[in-house]
């Protein structure tokens, strides 16, 4: 089953089921558009996610007996 989609005058498209979605564009050599699923992290989690040495030493920082938690819960 295809879907025809048009840009409107501003060159934007609704992808229906899609809505309040973020993608990356590529546009291919042969014309073609790919729209890749994304989502926008900050540069301290990114980061963390592809820094296998800092994830470790987190990991020990959290285990360590002299941190403390308290967390207060928030009533509704």
């Amino acid at each position: 089953m295809s879907t025809v989609v048009q840009t409107d005058q501003r060159s934007r498209l609704v992808l229906p089921g899609h809505s309040n979605e973020r993608f990356i564009v590529h546009e291919l050599e042969d014309g073609s558009i790919l729209l890749e699923p994304a989502r926008v992290i900050s540069q301290a989690q990114y980061e963390y996610d592809t820094n296998p040495e800092l994830q470790d030493l987190l990991s020990k920082a959290l285990a360590s007996p002299t941190v403390k938690h308290t967390f207060t819960r928030r009533s509704e």
